[in-house]
Parts: structure tokens; sequence; C-alpha cells
């Protein structure tokens, strides 16, 4: 009796999933672009879902790899329910790689445009989330220009990720804005979308997506974008940084640039609390490498070279803390705390931090800052010195 029932069980747990979805019945949402319909209200929302045979390696058909379907809706759900009108196939959300919001609708806040997606847990949490400027979310997505890849979301994706190698952008996934929008003491920044004409041709058609700057947020609601020189300020304080170059002029031969990649950093920021004044101190280390020298005047000896290795940090030094400055001050201009600098001073004083945190925008605007940036400059890659021909 006990082996007939110990079968019986294992029939019922071995049975497959009862819930499962073949390929060829579902439809793969790669990408979400939203936009907002200035005259009705009503949400806007285009979905990139890919055509499987037009991919196929062995036999593709000569389709594009995907479609571009349209639907507007009074909330995100119903606009994403409605596709499945236009569609043959169940709109599948697991694998969708961004969600793209327009400026205008970002101002507004993205919270309520975000609930669906984080309500439902149809969309994975590590989604990335991206602003447009200038132009509709649903152009991104029609855009010609992808790189290598066929497919727009597989370019953003790797283009989000490759935020990784280089300083001039930021990307954020739909969690990270989420616990940065909601936690006190700090505010998020998500990645900015550029469309930019590939010709001067005003009869072409054809542009460019570029990844650059950042979209800066009040709690939820976008404030105002930062360009690349402030985007790098905003990373170098974050210590958000793996590699990237930097190039910077040099002293051995006028017009000519040196760059040097960042090989590690570390960031720190540390409050100071006496009597009613708040300050904090911004504490950086950089280390890096020379990658390129455009000077062809050779050294004369060893102390040439590290008097201009030395040279070579201070310059450095000097472009990091004027872009730290830079963008600190816009920041405080809008009064928009992005560095989590409320929440330096929450983790060392919570006592200091419930007294000021209702009214911390205004106080923001005002606190001081330190700067300590060391840059050691550790690997020359100059050989016995820049080369010169003969």
């Amino acid at each position: 009796m006990i082996r007939f029932v110990f079968v019986f069980l294992s029939i019922l747990l071995l049975s497959g999933c009862w819930d499962r979805k073949e390929l060829k019945e579902i439809g793969i949402v790669g990408a979400i672009a939203i936009d907002k319909d200035p005259e009705t209200g009503e949400f806007i929302l285009t979905s990139e879902i890919l055509n499987p045979a037009a991919q196929s390696s062995q036999n593709p058909s000569p389709g594009k790899p995907f479609l571009l379907e349209t639907t507007t809706g009074k909330t995100i759900f119903e606009a994403l329910r409605k596709t499945n009108q236009m569609v043959d196939r169940k709109s599948f959300y697991a694998h969708n790689k961004v969600i793209i919001v327009s400026e205008e609708l970002a101002r507004e806040g993205l919270i309520s445009v975000l609930d669906s997606f984080y309500r439902g847990k149809e969309i994975r949490g590590y989604v990335w989330i991206c602003i447009t400027k200038e132009t509709s979310a649903r152009k991104i997505l029609e855009a010609e220009n992808v790189g290598v890849s066929r497919i727009p979301a597989n370019f953003l994706k790797n283009v989000f990720e490759q935020t990784a190698s280089h300083l001039n952008s930021v990307s954020t996934n739909m969690l990270t804005f989420y616990k940065d929008a909601l936690e006190a003491g700090t505010n998020p920044v998500a990645g900015v979308l550029l469309l930019e004409e590939k010709d001067k041709d005003k009869h072409s058609q054809k542009s460019n997506i570029r990844l650059s700057g950042a979209a800066m947020f009040k709690k939820d609601k976008l404030i105002d974008f930062l360009n690349e020189s402030e985007t790098r300020g905003y990373r170098w304080i974050t210590g958000d940084i793996k590699t990237g170059a930097i190039s910077l002029p040099t002293d051995l031969q006028e017009g000519k640039f040196v760059s040097v990649d960042v090989v590690s950093m570390n960031a720190k920021i540390v409050p100071d609390v006496k009597g009613e004044q708040i300050s904090f101190s911004i504490h950086i280390t950089e280390e890096g490498k020379v990658t390129e020298q455009q000077a062809t005047v050779k050294f004369n000896d060893s102390k040439q070279q590290i008097r201009f290795l030395e040279a070579l940090e201070e310059e450095n030094k000097k472009v990091m803390e004027e872009e730290i400055k830079q963008v600190i001050e816009k920041a405080q201009a809008f009064q928009t705390d992005i560095f989590g600098f409320g929440s330096a001073l929450n983790k060392k004083y919570p006592e200091i931090w419930n007294q000021v945190k209702d009214e911390w925008p205004e106080r923001f605007a005002d606190v001081t800052y330190s700067l300590h940036v060391k840059v050691n400059i550790t690997s020359s890659g100059l050989m016995k010195g820049p080369f010169k021909p003969e």
C-alpha cells in the first residue's frame, strides 16, 4: 500500500508543468516604449515583438526579425492587454530587456507608470529603464540603425551594459530606480537616449541611437538632464566606475593629448556635523594607466618621465574636481540629492537626519563640501618614452 501511494504521488509530481507556454503560442516582447497622448491624456504603448522565424540560423524568413505594435489605454495595463487584440500570439514579457519612457511622461513621475510592471511581476526587476530626450519613445524603436544587431531591444541591452567600459552615460534598472526614488536621502538617475541623424541630407530617414549623459530625478519626477561632463562628475562621486578613458592635454607638445584609462577607483562620502552646520567631505582615489601618447618628444632621462607622470596626475585630478563641482552645483540648484549625501548622513548621524529629513532638499541646496581627490598613474605604458620617427 505504501509503495502504491509513493508511485501515485510520483506520477502527480512528474506530470510536467501544467502552466507551461509553448514557443509557438507566445509573442516574446523584447522592448517597450511609453509615450503619452497630449490631447486625450492616454498612454501610448509600443511593444517590440520578436519574430523567431526571421531569426532562424538555418532557414530564416525574409521578413523583419520583429514587429512594432502600438496601443493606447487609460492605464499601462489596459494598453498592455490591448496588444493581444492585434497580435496572434499572447504577449510574453519575461524576456523584455528595456522600458523606454518619453521625456514628457517622465516629468510627470515614473512610479505610477512602472507600477503595473512592478506589481504584476510579468517583467523582471533588472529590466533597463531609460528616458528619451527631444524625441518620442516609439521613435527609438523605429530607428533603422541599431548597430550590429538586427533587433533594437538587443542593441539597447548591449549599449546599457557597455556603460561599464566608459564614463559618459549611466544605466539604471527598475529595481535600482525604485530603491533610489523611495529611499530617504537620495534621488535616482537614469540613462538618456538620443536620436541623431546619420546623414545631413534632410530627406534621409536614417538615424542613430546614442546613450549619452543622464536624467536627473527628484524622487520619481524628471527634473533635468546631465551632459556627459556632468555625468562623469556624478559617477566620480558615486564610485560607479570600473574603467573608462580620459583625454588630457600634454605639456610635451602643444595640441597633443594623452589617454589615461581608469584601472580602479574608490569613492566615499563622509558627513560632518558641528552644531547646526552640516558639511560633507568627498574622498576619491583613482588608479590609472597611460594607454596613448600623441606627443613624439622623447624623455631625456627617468626624472623627466617621473615629472611628466606627476604633471599628468595633477591634470587628471584637476579635470575630476572640475566635473564634480559642476554636477554638484547643478544638483544643488535643482535641490535634488542624486549622490546620497542624505543617506550618508542618516547612516552616521541618524538623530540629526531625523531632524532635517523633512526639509532636506532645501538643506542640501546649501550644504558645503570639501574634495579630496588622489590620482595615481601606476603604469606609464611608455616603455622608454614616446615614440619618435627618426
